[in-house]
């Protein structure tokens, strides 16, 4: 329990730091360890207790679309603290850390991580998307990328073998094989890596707009 409690506080002490220095693939990848931790301890045990008040938005978004019909999307943003406007402000202002989706098109299911320095900078993003063309066909991928500022660090692709349409928990447990790792982006990939960029900007816009009208 001492274990947990130390940990909690040093995780909200982190979430509370400015992540001004330059991004290295290897400090984004102990922000997004950092992270996980943290929603570790947001999860209860067996009892029922935390080791860290859960603190998060979780959005459902239930719709019938044209041609594609029934759409579910289900966001959770994680958030951190910006340094208080004065000392002793009991309500420091919020920056979005870390976000999730899973949503679907059709029979087509998609899952995203965003992870964002306090600029509102995204610093990595994880996607599993279908919508890969790769001889002629739709293909599951991952793809990973790392930025620095508006500097793209890296890009890895992964290519999902021998499944047909799955879904998420399937895909997860999918072996998959890379296919690309660079510090371009090929034009086979551009269009998905470009649409979840735009998605990692529309999360900020959410997040403000919910946080600007729930919060002190």
């Amino acid at each position: 329990m001492k274990k947990k409690l130390f940990l909690s506080l040093l995780l909200g002490v982190a979430s509370y730091l400015p992540i001004d220095a330059q991004n290295t693939i290897e400090s984004i990848r102990k922000e997004y360890q950092a992270v996980h931790e943290m929603m570790d301890l947001m999860t209860p045990d067996e009892d029922g207790n935390y080791a860290m008040p859960p603190e998060y938005f979780d959005l459902r978004v239930v719709q019938n679309l044209p041609a594609t019909g029934p759409h579910h999307e289900n966001i959770r943003m994680y958030y951190g603290e910006l340094p208080p406007k004065y000392e002793g402000d009991p309500y420091p202002p919020h920056f979005l850390r870390f976000a999730t989706a899973k949503y679907n098109f059709a029979a087509r299911e998609f899952y995203e991580e965003y992870l964002y320095d306090n600029k509102g900078r995204v610093m990595f993003i994880y996607a599993i998307t279908p919508d890969v063309v790769h001889d002629g066909k739709m293909v599951p991928y991952e793809l990973r990328m790392w930025f620095d500022g508006k500097r793209l660090l890296r890009l890895t692709v992964k290519k999902a073998e021998g499944v047909i349409n799955p879904d998420i928990a399937t895909l997860k447990k999918t072996p998959f094989i890379e296919e690309y790792s660079g510090k371009t982006i090929p034009e086979k990939y551009k269009n998905e890596a470009d649409r979840c960029k735009l998605r990692a900007n529309r999360f900020l816009v959410m997040f403000k707009g919910i946080d600007d009208n729930t919060y002190l």
